[in-house]
């Protein structure tokens, strides 16, 4: 080691690698401002940082075969050094120290600029630019003429987020910040953004005027300020937005590639009033209200009818039916699917590049194949998801469905991640605040879920969803009074005809089926979801046959098939008698089942796997009913019991049809002192009914266990009769922010 620590000093290996490192340090230094001064985007400096550090390398192999000699550059091997002489490197050594002042003065002058301040504008070239547009106010004397500022700003949105050098804030974000009086300052550091654009249109006859101006944050400065003239035409007007958009991109440093510049110059329309359709059914879907997505629907309708080759108006169409679907139930899957897929297909063949369509297309997938999780659909939606996002990395729309197919595939840490980065983009975006509840707790963190729910309801005091959400959470934390008392709320508050349907469930706990009954009957006619109202009134009665006779031929065609109508049909034939018809309708709305025996069962599946293991056994198929129970004992241990994701009381089903009494009568007991009161909310049947727990009815400890959740149900069901007698639910309502539970007071 000595020796060859000698032969580097011999060949000054050691002088050139250090005064290769003080250059490099100097052409880093310089390179990270001057670089993004010209406009050079991120990924070029990486590259010549890449570059700056192979150098070294090269230098070092230099140094080791080459020597300077008086006579010229000569090979190491060709040297005699016996007569020249290579100790002797004063001239070296202060080149060594003047390149180590250079650089010194380099990374002072810099930092002493301030070009390497975090919060300053500046460093903007080599991070993206965080900026939000804020609604632009319409100073036109004609009311009417607010599209045309409504217009400006979401396209000019739109232009900017499909620039990946920038960090853009969704619309649904600010667009909370119409006619605010917030100072920027504020507004910036709740947006979490570095400059903010404001404007304002104001439009008379067949000409406009557009200022818009940009605006620092951090320092409260205007960094850029213009006032366009132009004619009202739309050609003119989306020219013009494409300009402001290059002078904002060019303010903020974002360097933009040839296919952005071709984006930012595309002309969505040419009719005016398919454009202001357009603008007004954006806001409406913003709002994520049943109400203002059936109008939305409605607009992008007749924006199209308009316009046959709007291409945004149709992408906007598939999310606005799929969202109605999805939210409300408004309309069936396999409806929803046909529309949004034909409409995304004609919003892509009119532009390729559209990152709406390639996201509301993986958002079909992605639900699609949730329903059987068989086939490559999650691979499909994952391709379109990751498609819409190199198009427009400022989508948080895509972020939170691609959040969704990861929840469904069991990823519920890369869901969580996929989310916060939603939020990062648009964080007053709505939907994370129904999703990430779940999500929290799945992980057993109800305190969390319920504290989410009740911040979107703040948030958003007059979106309807959170409170559904809100009912079913309480309800499976054992709260039913409070569960109802959010129920009665959520129907106040919509008019979706579905708000508050929760409760029926509780109404059949608490032996009210005509509460269940006079619910149904105000369903429409021809809704997707009246005919399983209609079969579960039918089973509350105990009316089976009846069941089977609603829905036994609508399958598929009925909303949601698989999650509600083949389990309520499978209880109703097994209360029948009909274990083979019950097998039949659990493969065939969990087809992996019937495709694989050896499929392992998740918690998707852990309801069903249940179920089937109680048929099997009734079928003399023992094997088959022992692996499921195996797997579905391994997997009910490993999710939270109560909750919007708990299992219940799934373990006590396992652990009686295993034949293992004492343990399913102490998991009884784990679960009521968990808060568990009732197996509604987690199934269709109630305990004195459930054919998987006839074992446990005779034994003791059960029967005094049963009668301790009566009297839990009874309590809170006098609360809810007292409640209804004084049409004042606000006290049970303010109980899930006190965290107080009913059984307790």
């Amino acid at each position: 080691m000595a020796s060859l620590l000698s032969e580097l000093k011999r060949r000054n290996v050691l002088r050139v690698a250090a005064a290769y490192a003080l250059v490099a340090w100097i052409l880093i230094e310089a390179g990270s401002v001057l670089l993004p001064t010209f406009g050079a985007p991120e990924w070029f400096f990486k590259v010549y940082v890449v570059l700056v550090m192979g150098g070294f390398v090269i230098s070092i192999i230099i140094a080791w075969v080459f020597e300077i000699t008086p006579d010229g550059v000569k090979l190491e091997k060709d040297l005699d050094r016996s007569t020249y002489d290579t100790t002797s490197r004063g001239g070296l050594n202060f080149v060594l120290i003047g390149l180590l002042v250079v650089a010194l003065a380099v990374s002072i002058s810099f930092n002493l600029a301030g070009l390497h301040d975090n919060g300053t504008i500046a460093k903007i070239g080599t991070t993206k630019s965080s900026v939000a547009v804020l609604p632009f106010e319409n100073r036109s004397a004609d009311p009417e003429n607010g599209f045309f500022a409504d217009g400006i700003h979401d396209d000019l949105l739109t232009r900017l987020s499909g620039i990946d050098a920038l960090h853009v804030i969704s619309r649904t974000s600010v667009n909370e910040y119409r006619n605010t009086s917030k100072r920027i300052s504020v507004i910036g550091e709740e947006l979490g953004v570095t400059a903010i654009v404001e404007g304002a249109v104001q439009r008379s006859g067949d000409q406009v005027r557009v200022t818009v101006r940009l605006i620092d944050v951090a320092q409260d400065e205007q960094l850029w300020e213009q006032t366009y003239d132009r004619n009202a035409s739309l050609q003119s007007v989306f020219e013009l937005q494409t300009e402001i958009s290059s002078n904002i991109s060019s303010s903020l440093r974002a360097a933009l590639t040839p296919e952005e510049r071709e984006r930012l110059a595309s002309i969505p329309t040419k009719n005016i009033e398919a454009y202001k359709l357009y603008v007004e059914g954006r806001i409406d879907l913003g709002e994520r209200r049943f109400s203002t997505l059936i109008s939305a629907r409605q607009k992008f309708e007749q924006a199209i009818a308009l316009d046959p080759d709007y291409a945004r108006a149709y992408a906007a169409l598939a999310e606005t039916v799929f969202v109605l679907y999805a939210n409300h139930q408004a309309i069936s899957l396999s409806d929803a699917s046909e529309i949004a897929l034909a409409a995304v297909e004609r919003a892509l063949s009119l532009d390729p590049n559209n990152a709406e369509a390639y996201a509301v297309r993986g958002l079909v997938s992605a639900r699609t194949w949730q329903q059987t999780r068989v086939g490559s659909g999650n691979i499909r939606a994952a391709d379109d998801y990751r498609k819409a996002l190199q198009l427009n990395s400022n989508l948080s729309n895509a972020y939170v469905w691609f959040s969704s197919l990861r929840e469904t595939e069991n990823d519920v840490e890369g869901a969580i991640e996929l989310l916060a980065v939603a939020l990062e983009i648009d964080p007053l975006n709505r939907t994370p605040f129904v999703n990430l509840p779940g999500l929290y707790a799945l992980r057993g963190e109800v305190d969390a879920c319920t504290d989410l729910l009740l911040r979107g309801m703040d948030l958003f005091p007059n979106w309807e969803l959170p409170l559904g959400f809100l009912s079913v959470h309480l309800q499976k934390l054992g709260r039913l009074d409070e569960a109802v008392a959010w129920s009665v709320e959520h129907a106040r508050r919509s008019n979706d005809p579905l708000a508050g349907s929760n409760a029926i469930g509780i109404y059949r706990l608490f032996g009210d089926i005509d509460a269940i009954g006079a619910f149904i009957a105000t369903l429409p006619a021809d809704h997707p979801v009246t005919p399983i109202g209609v079969a579960f009134e039918k089973f509350a009665r105990g009316d089976y046959q009846g069941t089977l006779d609603v829905l036994g031929n609508a399958g598929d065609s009925v909303l949601g098939a698989n999650a509600i109508v083949f389990p309520l049909l499978t209880r109703a034939a097994i209360m029948l008698g009909d274990y083979e018809l019950a097998r039949d309708l659990i493969l065939r709305s969990n087809p992996r089942f019937a495709a694989d025996s050896s499929i392992a069962v998740d918690r998707y599946e852990l309801s069903e796997a249940v179920v089937l293991a109680f048929v099997d056994q009734k079928l003399g198929n023992n094997q088959a009913a022992k692996r499921l129970l195996d797997q579905a004992l391994t997997t009910s241990a490993s999710l939270p019991r109560v909750g919007f994701s708990g299992h219940g009381f799934r373990d006590v089903q396992i652990l009686t049809l295993q034949g293992q009494i004492p343990s399913a009568l102490d998991a009884l007991r784990d679960a009521i002192d968990a808060g568990f009161v009732s197996e509604m909310g987690f199934d269709f049947w109630r305990f004195d009914e459930d054919p998987l727990l006839a074992s446990l009815r005779a034994e003791p400890r059960y029967i005094e266990m049963r009668q301790e959740m009566r009297g839990l149900v009874e309590a809170m069901h006098q609360n809810v009769i007292a409640a209804r007698a004084a049409d004042d639910w606000s006290e049970l309502r303010s109980r899930a922010a006190s965290g107080l539970s009913a059984s307790a007071l």
